[in-house]
């Protein structure tokens, strides 16, 4: 018996009755177009249920398929989008690009890296391949930005990545001039700006103070246990001079704990200029307050620490958190192009993706900006001591110690209190 298509109920109702009928077999394309014009002729979107039904079973019998697979294709026949399926015979199979390890590595990176963006995560592969020569990421090394968020949304990264795993005014004053500052490519420009850690019941925690610089976005994060002159004037000079290059410029927003006479005195017996955000210009501080957010926030969270731990957090950023930060994070750096009009537009590149420490060697090379003692081949070894793989390896194990240890002096402190 020919596979030619039914034009009524009758045809169907008679071949289901019969036994050991068999058809001529025809490939997916002869069955796609067996199917639409089936459903054509037998008008099947008219059709009463137990009437479709019979169809269904019909075409199920005829073709082998499923039943659910012939109601799919039936239901795409009826909407018009049952296409013939397109193949071509001279197709070259290619192998995978990226194993299954390749997909387990990005996610495990990714994942003690705290989910960067793309650029920033190739740059570190790249890192990991030609600097610090880990034959694990040469692959990854020079993988697309675009085929990058591809493997985020595998199976196999979502299995191993720990993202997708349940857990857990101030009034006028003389102090500083209200200015944006103009580094012109120099190093030394720091902005500064205050982060909250949290609170319990009305009571503050512990805060975080972030430095930045403005050309290198080298940066430096310390743990005190108040924002007032009280705390943070015995630990000014000690920051400021963390950096590994002179500083020019103090710029903050008009915070209190930035803009009185210890902070003024001690930035002129230092010879550093004080500069203080303008209102209604929001961008004057903006580097640091997304810094806020893509580190303090992301890495410390909301949850309240007594302030008793700013000790035990501040041994964690000065020995291992900072040096991530300066020599294992890339950061973007902006390329700015002026249009027609006389506007700037802001636009970031691949190649914009560089660490701090990179990027203090490209705008420095001679050093000349770095403090007396000071060289790249001191730094060099702090930046090559480990991969960047390793560093974010040995930084989490430190940081679950530090957790424990806040934790356990947080509790304490409560039931003391209490």
């Amino acid at each position: 018996m020919t596979s030619s298509p039914p034009k009524s109920l009758n045809q169907v109702e008679i071949f289901l009755k019969l036994e050991n009928c068999k058809f001529e077999s025809f490939d997916k394309k002869e069955l796609y177009k067996f199917i639409r014009h089936t459903t054509w002729n037998l008008k099947y979107s008219k059709l009463k249920k137990p009437q479709k039904s019979l169809v269904l079973k019909y075409l199920s019998r005829l073709s082998g398929y499923s039943h659910i697979q012939i109601k799919r294709l039936v239901k795409k026949s009826v909407r018009g989008k049952l296409f013939d399926p397109k193949f071509n015979k001279n197709k070259t199979s290619f192998g995978r690009k990226y194993t299954d390890d390749d997909i387990k590595l990005l996610a495990d990176f990714d994942g003690l890296a705290n989910y960067p963006n793309g650029y920033a995560l190739i740059e570190s592969f790249r890192r990991m391949y030609e600097d610090f020569k880990d034959v694990h990421f040469e692959r990854l090394a020079y993988i697309s930005n675009g085929h990058l968020y591809n493997l985020r949304k595998t199976k196999i990264y979502q299995r191993v990545s720990l993202k997708f795993h349940h857990t857990k005014s101030i009034s006028e004053n003389l102090i500083g001039v209200r200015e944006k500052p103009n580094p012109d490519n120099r190093p030394g420009y720091i902005r500064v700006d205050s982060v909250h850690g949290g609170e319990r019941n009305g009571e503050k925690g512990v805060y975080y103070v972030n430095l930045v610089d403005e050309v290198t976005q080298f940066e430096i994060v310390i743990c005190v246990r108040g924002i007032s002159e009280r705390f943070l004037g015995e630990v000014w000079s000690e920051i400021l001079v963390s950096f590994p290059f002179g500083i020019l410029n103090f710029h903050s927003d008009n915070g209190s704990e930035f803009i009185n006479k210890i902070v003024a005195d001690i930035l002129k017996r230092m010879i550093i200029s004080q500069t203080k955000s303008r209102p209604r210009h929001s961008n004057d501080n903006g580097l640091v307050e997304t810094k806020n957010g893509s580190i303090i926030r992301k890495h410390f969270g909301y949850i309240y620490v007594h302030e008793e731990c700013a000790p035990i957090i501040n041994i964690y950023l000065d020995q291992y958190f900072n040096d991530f930060l300066d020599y294992h994070r890339p950061c973007a750096f902006p390329t700015r192009i002026q249009l027609p009009n006389g506007k700037i537009t802001i636009i970031y590149k691949k190649s914009d993706y560089k660490t701090p420490y990179a990027k203090l060697k490209e705008v420095d090379p001679e050093g000349k900006y770095l403090h007396k003692g000071v060289s790249y081949d001191k730094l060099d070894k702090i930046a090559m001591k480990y991969s960047d793989y390793e560093y974010l390896k040995i930084m989490k194990e430190e940081q679950k110690k530090m957790i424990r240890k806040v934790r356990l002096k947080t509790n304490e402190k409560l039931l003391t209190e209490n």
